[in-house]
């Protein structure tokens, strides 16, 4: 169900589907990595995943055109919805697994330009 939303909202109007990634994409992510990355669930995890490839194939092609960070925030004036998401799954990998945080570093890395 998630998948679908994403998808219409994707196909949407420019402003409607703005503010709708706006508000919900980083929440939407950060719960979509909490559920996969848990050891205990299982149920799912292709439809999920399907749903993750599919939020960064919007942002590595630019299909979201409204920042999904603060700009009154993030002071690097050269942000870009796709470095900035970049950081913040990088991020959230470290908060999963804290062990492997030099390795995710080195992961995310090699994904550039994302």
């Amino acid at each position: 169900m998630s998948l679908e939303i994403i998808n219409n909202f994707s196909s949407a109007e420019t402003q409607i589907a703005n503010q709708f990634f706006q508000q919900y994409y980083l929440s939407i992510l950060q719960d979509t990595f909490f559920v996969l990355t848990d050891a205990d669930h299982k149920s799912g995890f292709k439809l999920q995943s399907l749903l993750l490839a599919r939020m960064v194939q919007l942002v590595a092609t630019d299909a979201i055109h409204a920042p999904l960070y603060d700009p009154a925030v993030v002071n690097d004036p050269n942000m870009t919805n796709t470095k900035f998401v970049r950081d913040y799954t990088a991020n959230l990998l470290k908060s999963a697994f804290p062990h492997a945080a030099r390795y995710t570093v080195l992961f995310f890395y090699l994904l550039r330009p994302f």
